[in-house]
């Protein structure tokens, strides 16, 4: 435990001499063999796979590229009641198309992976992280002001407070995108 007391008394000069001499932690490399890259096809989430693929081919780390198809999002309320709880094969389709598309940016010497689930999607990450014992998960923040994040929620936020494993939030967007870029699934909504 930090004391400021006991900082207090020591000669600055001491405190320097001291952490100038603490010694080196060679030998102990931070560890990461696992990186899950959860993304919705927004142009935040794009760039957190660049971020990834970059981080994988500096630690030898496999990625798993998840897309979580968020039923409740996408299918109205009376569709919902009318297809008794089913998730439409064509939500799933897409993600999987998508995530297929995707594993083209990846270099081949990377190791990766693609998984689909279903659920609400900031309880759906921290679970594949879990399961997947992740030693890092690197995800798009939209960059939603604090008042909206309060109100709204946020998944990174929510990721970031209860995940297993460091988060790393990317935002910003990739320099060369596009609203046509854009992979949100259309299916259920009225448009």
């Amino acid at each position: 435990m930090f004391d400021a007391k006991r900082v207090e008394e020591k000669d600055p000069a001491q405190i320097v001499e001291d952490i100038q001499n603490r010694p080196k932690q060679a030998g102990r490399p931070v560890r990461c063999d696992r990186i899950l890259v959860p993304t919705d096809g927004s142009g935040t989430a794009f760039k957190a796979v660049g971020k990834a693929i970059q981080l994988a081919e500096a630690t030898g780390a496999e990625l798993t590229l998840l897309m979580v198809v968020d039923f409740n999002k996408n299918v109205a309320a009376f569709e919902q009641v009318s297809l008794s709880g089913y998730v439409p094969a064509e939500l799933k389709i897409a993600a999987y198309q998508f995530l297929a598309d995707l594993m083209h940016v990846i270099p081949r010497e990377i190791p990766a992976h693609t998984r689909v689930e279903t659920g609400e999607p900031a309880d759906t990450i921290l679970d594949v992280a879990e399961e997947e014992e992740s030693d890092l998960i690197v995800m798009g923040g939209r960059g939603f002001g604090t008042f909206h994040r309060i109100v709204m929620g946020s998944v990174s936020s929510q990721v970031m407070q209860q995940a297993p494993c460091p988060v790393l939030v990317v935002k910003g967007m990739p320099d060369d995108w596009s609203d046509e870029d854009n992979f949100l699934p259309d299916i259920g909504k009225e448009g």
